[in-house]
């Protein structure tokens, strides 16, 4: 691959096919098991071209939609002047390493990543470096492709509290995340090895079916005991939750909002509609069996 690939005149489908060839900013906190979205197994059938594709979430949409409010935000705080990249740039050691930056900062050896959140507390105080450990994977992976020495990142919160924070090139760290995504496309990709399955989705993912066979386990006897204690606590918690619940909705009646004494919002039960398919008048009508589709799934019960 080359070390820049133009990527100004390619459709977003052409864009995201290119990004399979090699792992992106997005994928390296993935890789290292950091990100909410996707694991180390989701990245990996994705490269081999076994993940099936799956449409833009709102999320994924409007954090490409106010890109650009974002960046020009950042203009006006920091003074800064920013530019497109418009290329998919490749590690000078690693041409499957790659990088496809938000913005680069004119005049700086710098980054601009530009990005959209709800409120979380993994975005710190304003001044520091504490940012979503996923993110700062994303940011640290870029700094690697560019050897850029510093990195801001422009996050614009619950759409009406933007900040920016600096992140400092970190060398010790940058290598880790190096030598974990050379190990992870060597050992994983190219070995066609699937990564350890790391949550509930990767073990469905990875046996779908069952083979009818009991096994036997002394070990897994203490965990399905020990899990077992823990469903009691939440089976408690949970009646407690559902009668505290009942409690506050029984004194807010038919008000939409709750409130202390100094103003401060407390709750709101408010109205909502949905629509459903009424699948019973389907059948009724003869059509549910047109379109009804049948899948399989595994479901984990514990016996004790």
């Amino acid at each position: 691959m080359n070390k820049n690939t133009n990527t100004k005149d390619m459709t977003h489908d052409e864009w995201l096919a290119a990004r399979k060839r090699g792992i992106g900013g997005s994928d390296a906190g993935a890789i290292l098991g950091l990100s909410k979205w996707k694991s180390p197994l989701d990245v990996y059938l994705d490269k081999i071209g076994s993940a099936e594709d799956t449409p833009d979430s709102e999320r994924m949409y409007w954090g490409r939609t106010l890109e650009d409010i974002v960046a020009a935000e950042y203009e006006k705080r920091s003074g800064n002047k920013v530019r497109r990249n418009n290329r998919i740039i490749a590690h000078k050691d690693y041409d499957f390493i790659l990088a496809n930056l938000d913005r680069e900062i004119v005049g700086k050896n710098g980054i601009l990543e530009c990005k959209t959140s709800g409120y979380s507390p993994d975005w710190g105080d304003l001044g520091s470096t504490d940012i979503p450990e996923y993110y700062l994977a994303q940011v640290y992976h870029y700094m690697a492709v560019t050897d850029a020495e510093f990195a801001d990142v422009a996050v614009l919160i619950n759409g009406n509290d933007f900040r920016i924070y600096h992140i400092p090139r970190d060398q010790e760290i940058i290598d880790h995340l190096v030598e974990k995504e050379v190990e992870f496309w060597n050992d994983n990709v190219l070995a066609k090895v699937q990564p350890d399955p790391i949550n509930n989705t990767d073990i469905k993912n990875k046996w779908p079916h069952d083979n009818g066979a009991t096994l036997i386990s002394k070990k897994l006897a203490a965990k399905c005991s020990k899990l077992s204690g823990v469903n009691l606590k939440i089976r408690d918690l949970t009646k407690i939750k559902s009668d505290l619940q009942v409690e506050i909705q029984k004194e807010m009646a038919d008000h939409s909002s709750l409130a202390d004494e100094s103003g401060q919002l407390l709750a709101t039960w408010k109205e909502s509609s949905t629509r459903r398919v009424d699948t019973k008048r389907l059948k009724e009508d003869g059509m549910y069996d047109k379109y009804a589709t049948e899948s399989s799934s595994r479901t984990f019960r514990l016996k004790i």
